[in-house]
């Protein structure tokens, strides 16, 4: 499946095209609804092409998300609660779970400290059950398990076992977790989908942060999401007190834009030439006056934000959590934005989402309005 990903002003967008599609009753039961574990969504007819807009705003997925945290018991176990709680909900509406994309690329998180705030994404074709989607993931994790940590690694292989069964289910799985009955219930009441999760405190960006000669142009595409009470609510009592969210299946037609190119200035020109032919030694050299520090990349997969747990931490307010990444690959070293709040600029170009972009000696980096010239 093709994904791409684009920022539409201080939003995030995961877009997927769809194929012979029709309105369907699932559609429209989430079009009337409040459902709570599924992804806000817009359809849009796009130069005839039919596609899926799923609002990912300060979210990331389930790849990201166990990159950015340690993966232990504590951290699994609270994920397959999430997940239970999600598709619960599901049944409650009769949303078909073959028509959820269930994968490390389409599961999201709410991007936050301790938050495990779980979205998943509708998608009106045929993608297996949910046992057969959830083993594919159960393979990722394997992958990522510490091996240092052999109680953790004999649960999950025991886990991995009981998914080769044609109908297993997520709560057999949290009795592997669980063993105890009353650890289960507490656990469960703890993170509730119906009470609050901790949102990064990140501040938004105002025209006045930006340097004089950052400015950049934002896509004019607006996409409008309009709510509709619903008619199906008094019906389903288990839905009452979901966090909420509407979506609009609405075709429209949107002209498709031209790409907005900085053109780069005749000094910045000749010294990328002089340097061509230099290698880059992976550092980050601030320019600023805030007292920000410089950061050597020492790590295959270096992470940047104000997360203490991330390699180059900044201060400012306006960094995410878990803003960008830059991945070393033998020589090269490439940067990706990490779906922040207030996003990451390579020459003053935004970057998106999960779209790395090659460095060069002498780039300008900016997360947010934190600026760092690589070297």
């Amino acid at each position: 499946m093709d994904i791409s990903y684009k920022r539409q002003h201080n939003e995030s967008f995961m877009v997927v095209e769809l194929e012979d599609t029709v309105s369907t009753y699932e559609e429209k039961m989430i079009e009337e609804n409040q459902i709570s574990s599924l992804l806000t969504i817009t359809r849009l007819n796009f130069n005839g092409c039919m596609q899926y807009h799923y609002n990912i705003s300060r979210k990331e997925n389930l790849e990201d998300f166990l990159d950015s945290h340690d993966l232990n018991l504590d951290t699994f176990r609270r994920f397959v609660v999430n997940l239970k709680l999600a598709y619960a909900e599901l049944d409650k509406y009769l949303i078909d779970e073959r028509h959820i994309w269930l994968d490390k690329e389409s599961v999201f998180f709410e991007k936050g400290a301790d938050s495990f705030k779980l979205s998943l994404c509708f998608y009106p074709k045929d993608m297996g059950t949910m046992q057969e989607q959830f083993r594919f993931i159960m393979d990722y994790i394997l992958k990522k398990v510490p091996s240092a940590d052999r109680e953790f690694s004999r649960i999950i292989y025991e886990i991995y076992d009981l998914c080769l069964k044609e109908d297993y289910t997520l709560g057999e799985i949290l009795e592997y977790l669980q063993p105890k009955e009353s650890e289960v219930e507490t656990k469960v009441e703890s993170i509730n989908l119906r009470d609050d999760f901790l949102v990064e405190p990140t501040e938004e960006l105002r025209a006045d942060d930006y340097p004089l000669g950052q400015e950049f142009v934002s896509d004019l595409t607006s996409f409008q999401v309009l709510e509709k009470p619903s008619i199906f609510g008094k019906f389903i009592s288990g839905a009452k007190g979901f966090l909420t969210k509407k979506i609009e299946f609405k075709d429209e037609y949107l002209e498709e834009s031209e790409d907005f190119i900085i053109e780069p200035d005749a000094e910045f020109e000749e010294k990328t030439v002089l340097l061509s032919e230099t290698k880059p030694v992976g550092r980050l050299v601030y320019d600023g006056q805030d007292g920000e520090n410089d950061f050597l990349v020492t790590k295959d997969i270096f992470r940047i934000g104000k997360s203490k747990s991330c390699d180059a931490v900044i201060s400012a307010p306006t960094i995410s959590q878990n803003h960008a990444k830059i991945v070393r690959e033998g020589d090269d070293y490439f940067l990706s934005d990490m779906n922040s709040t207030n996003s990451t600029f390579l020459n003053d170009e935004e970057l998106v989402y999960r779209r790395p972009v090659k460095l060069k000696i002498m780039d300008k980096i900016r997360f947010a309005n934190v600026s760092y010239t690589f070297m």
